[in-house]
């Protein structure tokens, strides 16, 4: 690959990419496999650029810092939380492979540990919007499954749901670990031949689209949380408690989610810009670079998808993340 100074600079264009674009998209649809998707990227990436210099500390700390103003400027819906996710990522990541350098134990702790985190923030989230009530419909429904089929002897509590998603999140970590140590491997392995010859096709396809429309896919997805929660609590508990149960759990959650949203949250990310913005001037031609990268970084990303497609399942997208690194480094639309 080439220079240390270029691959550390189109890795944290593609780490920006990764989070304002893939991050602030998911986010905007409300998915809840956004850590692990947007999160498994992200410390591919951090895992290059701690490969990629032998001065970690300073430079994934400015990687980061361009990473938050970029995010900050292009995806501003992007919740506290998401800056919270990154950030951690980023201070383990530095933690670790300062410590114990980047191996294959590290990459998969890294892994396990940040979705670990990402597991537990949701949990966290759904308990203080929720509350108590939340866990208590879950016992409801699962014992209501568990009476319909109880010739199958199905008996699943709150807490064994909990541990269930918390072990999926772990299991997740160690796959994304496994596919970074792979990823690395195979990035010693692309041919670049095929990037120039489409060099042209990459420039006509940078063109950056307009940004969609938030969705009211958000608000479909909260309100389809609260009829599950109060569904059990309505129906399936006395009368008169229940009501009072379910009018208690609206009100509770309208006002967290509206002092979140109006309040906490602004007062928060107010916080941060704050802080970026002392670190905004010395970083700025850095920053307007990556803003310049991410229209042709998209083109590249599209390209190495279809130049994959001959392969399948997890193989294709091992060797998709491969060759967008690759290729995001080696081209220069300085030629075009």
């Amino acid at each position: 690959m080439k220079n240390n100074k270029l691959v550390i600079e189109r890795l944290t264009a593609l780490w920006a990419l990764n989070e304002c674009g893939l991050g602030g998209f998911m986010h905007a649809f409300g998915s809840p496999f956004t850590g692990i998707l947007v999160g498994g990227i992200s410390i591919l990436l951090i895992t290059l650029i701690a490969t990629h210099t032998k001065t970690l500390v300073p430079v994934l700390i400015k990687a980061l810092s361009i990473v938050l103003l970029v995010k900050l400027s292009v995806s501003p819906h992007s919740p506290i939380t998401a800056y919270i996710a990154v950030s951690f990522q980023a201070f383990l990541g530095l933690l670790l492979y300062r410590l114990f350098s980047v191996n294959h134990v590290t990459v998969v702790l890294l892994g396990v540990v940040t979705f670990l985190e990402s597991a537990l923030q949701k949990l966290l989230t759904l308990t203080i919007i929720y509350g108590q009530s939340l866990w208590d419909a879950a016992d409801v429904y699962t014992a209501w499954i568990s009476d319909k089929l109880a010739f199958l002897e199905v008996a699943i509590s709150a807490k064994t749901l909990m541990l269930l998603f918390i072990t999926f999140y772990a299991c997740a970590g160690v796959f994304v670990g496994i596919l970074i140590i792979r990823v690395r491997q195979l990035i010693q392995t692309v041919d670049i031949s095929q990037l120039d010859k489409n060099l042209s096709e990459l420039q006509s396809n940078s063109i950056e689209k307009k940004p969609t429309r938030r969705s009211n896919k958000l608000v479909l997805f909260w309100a389809s949380t609260l009829v599950l929660i109060l569904l059990p609590i309505f129906f399936f508990h006395d009368e008169l408690g229940g009501v009072k149960k379910g009018v208690y759990v609206i009100a509770r959650s309208l006002l967290i989610l509206v002092l979140w949203y109006t309040v906490i949250g602004p007062m928060l990310l107010k916080g941060l810009n704050k802080i970026l913005l002392k670190r905004q001037s010395t970083y700025k031609s850095d920053i307007q670079n990556t803003l310049n990268l991410l229209p042709y970084l998209r083109s590249i990303i599209r390209f190495a998808w279809l130049d994959s497609s001959s392969l399948k399942g997890v193989n294709r997208i091992q060797h998709f993340l491969a060759r967008s690194i690759v290729y995001s480094v080696h081209y220069n639309p300085i030629k075009e």
